[in-house]
């Protein structure tokens, strides 16, 4: 496969949508294939940590960037990765090499993941050392032993590791895995709904902090949730339908303005937290915070569960109902928070918004959001008959598509630039983790997107 990074053009056609998707599937191979060159069995984890701006792999000994430091987050989100690459690949002559060795990395981290997990009762930890002991950073930044590990509640390392050993348990016919994997996401899916969940992010970036807010209740764990339950739905899970509609449901009737439900709001504002009476959070200032990057990761996940829940042959009652009523309605929020988020030059998506004043309150433009739009726009393209709602969706994949060709590095295993500023350029900002994406956020999007626009007539 060669990437030629083409461009798409101001008003793309469907066969202009076609042309670059062999750049996507090259985009997809390649990094696998760094993936599986940088692996080394006697280091049983995924190993992304190179720096994306000077291509050099981070020093041994850094506290937070170094192969001491094992993300929960990166090491889930990898097995879900090499799971969902390896079963692309296989579909296409000539990866067999490639997929035996992903095959033999997935079944190892997934043993050592497993281990990790057992020795701290049924958690993974946002930082962990290799042996499976979680930390946090002291005031100095420097690593100290993470207190009560043992009640710790079920958090985002939780959340990703439980979908992660799910993928890869279930893709290399490891039943009693799956089995333990499935009970761990069903585990995570009670925290979220009980409102025990917690969020196990330590801030890597001081512009973007992580703090825990009396009466603030996130939409994220019921986001990325769906993204579970979407693999429940695949593998003919007899709840899983009924599990993906409550979450999507939960998020467009708490997190989204639909039908003008909250004053003030423009239709379709999607925000990042509610109060305790349910309002959009507000900060000491008064703000309403949005991620339009996760606004429009939310649609993406969640159009994937509408179209695995149409085609199970499973759907029951009401649930018909439900879900068109949930399709018709998510093209309404990508289209509100691409408009709210997307800074047209350089290009890239921002990752705070303000909804009262409609201005941005951090121009730093993370690569994942546009990867993570190319899938929602393609997913609505694909059942969208309105003329004007093509436009706009031919236009998001337009400018989400030529943004994403300044983030990609080809001399660096067309891996992307963690974070563009403002004025286009690299900065040294971690999004979230300082490990490089290992085919999550870029890969599994942009296989889902090429699957779509393929299909498409």
């Amino acid at each position: 496969m060669t990437y030629r990074g083409l461009s798409l053009p101001g008003e793309p056609s469907l066969a202009d949508l076609k042309a670059i998707l062999p750049d996507y599937a090259a985009l997809c191979a390649t990094v696998m294939q760094a993936i599986a060159d940088r692996y080394d069995p006697a280091y049983p984890f995924i190993n992304t940590k190179l720096d994306l701006i000077t291509g050099a792999d981070f020093p041994e000994d850094d506290p937070i960037r170094g192969k001491n430091a094992i993300y929960g987050w990166i090491q889930g989100r990898a097995l879900e990765a090499l799971a969902g690459h390896a079963r692309w690949l296989g579909q296409h002559p000539g990866h067999e090499t490639l997929v035996e060795r992903l095959d033999m990395a997935m079944r190892q981290v997934l043993r050592q993941l497993r281990g990790m997990r057992e020795k701290n009762g049924g958690h993974l930890s946002f930082f962990m050392l290799p042996d499976g002991t979680p930390f946090e950073l002291n005031a100095r930044g420097q690593p100290v032993p993470l207190q009560e590990v043992d009640s710790q509640p079920f958090g985002f390392s939780d959340l990703f590791a439980s979908k992660g050993m799910y993928a890869a348990a279930r893709y290399l016919g490891d039943g009693a895995t799956t089995m333990e994997a499935s009970s761990y996401i069903d585990a995570v899916e009670a925290a979220i709904w009980d409102n025990t969940f917690r969020t196990d992010q330590i801030s890597l970036d001081p512009r973007n902090p992580i703090e825990l807010k009396s009466g603030y209740h996130p939409h994220g764990p019921y986001m990325i949730q769906i993204g579970s339950v979407t693999m429940l739905v695949e593998s003919g899970h007899p709840q899983a339908i009924g599990r993906g509609l409550a979450l999507i449901e939960h998020e467009l009737s708490s997190y989204a303005n639909l039908d003008g439900r909250v004053a003030g709001m423009v239709e379709g504002d999607f925000w990042e937290g509610v109060a305790d009476d349910g309002t959009p959070y507000r900060d000491e200032n008064g703000a309403v915070l949005s991620d339009p990057g996760h606004s429009l990761e939310f649609v993406g996940l969640s159009m994937k569960f509408i179209g695995a829940a149409q085609m199970s042959g499973a759907v029951e009652g009401d649930q018909h109902d439900r879900l068109t009523k949930a399709r018709r309605q998510l093209p309404t929020v990508l289209f509100r928070n691409f408009s709210n988020g997307y800074i047209d030059d350089p290009g890239g998506i921002s990752k705070a918004f303000d909804l009262v004043t409609r201005r941005h309150l951090n121009t730093d433009m993370p690569w994942w959001s546009l990867p993570e739009t190319v899938r929602a726009a393609a997913y609505c393209l694909a059942c969208n008959e309105v003329e004007a709602d093509v436009e706009m969706i031919l236009g998001i994949l337009r400018d989400c598509h030529n943004a994403f060709l300044k983030f990609i590095r080809p001399d660096l295993h067309l891996m992307a630039y963690q974070t563009r500023d403002a004025s286009g350029n690299p900065v040294d900002v971690i999004p979230a983790t300082a490990d490089a994406d290992p085919g999550y956020h870029t890969g599994l999007s942009l296989i889902d997107a090429i699957r779509v626009l393929e299909a498409i007539e």
